[in-house]
């Protein structure tokens, strides 16, 4: 049975609009051939992290998508955003 989630990218701020577009359809065609239906993207924009580093930016871009999809299709696309080296992290929530 299809959950409600919602799950926050962020990606590397040096990505210019041709590259991240690119990498923002990447996602959203992995999303949606292993199932996810409701598929929505928000650029939540450019914010600088909290006295810390992560892979050696100070700051990232962030995205949101929220979607209804199984949980194997989940954790498969997770699986994806891993090995993504655009991606610096990522957070996977289950909506009520």
């Amino acid at each position: 049975m299809p959950r409600a989630y919602e799950t926050m990218l962020i990606v590397r701020p040096d990505l210019s609009d041709e590259p991240l577009q690119q990498l923002l359809t990447e996602q959203e065609s992995l999303l949606r051939e292993n199932g996810a239906t409701g598929l929505e993207i928000t650029n939540r924009g450019k914010r600088r992290f909290a006295g810390f580093e992560m892979k050696k930016f100070k700051e990232g871009l962030y995205i949101q998508f929220n979607y209804e999809a199984e949980p194997r299709t989940v954790a498969t696309w997770e699986k994806n955003l891993r090995i993504n080296e655009s991606i610096l992290r990522y957070m996977t929530l289950r909506v009520n």
